[in-house]
């Protein structure tokens, strides 16, 4: 049976449209415009990893 991986993207960008919303909503103020940025660095690095192996 092939061992399926966890969502880390999925969870990652759920994580940050959660908080964008709460942002937006003003319920959770947060001022850290290098947020979107990490993600994004994030991103490419697991889909680097992902087709390197």
């Amino acid at each position: 049976m092939a061992k399926t991986k966890f969502p880390v993207l999925a969870v990652l960008l759920l994580i940050f449209a959660i908080v964008w919303i709460l942002d937006e909503m003003n319920i959770f103020v947060i001022n850290l415009p290098w947020i979107p940025v990490i993600l994004a660095v994030v991103a490419i690095g697991m889909i680097i990893n992902r087709y390197t192996k």
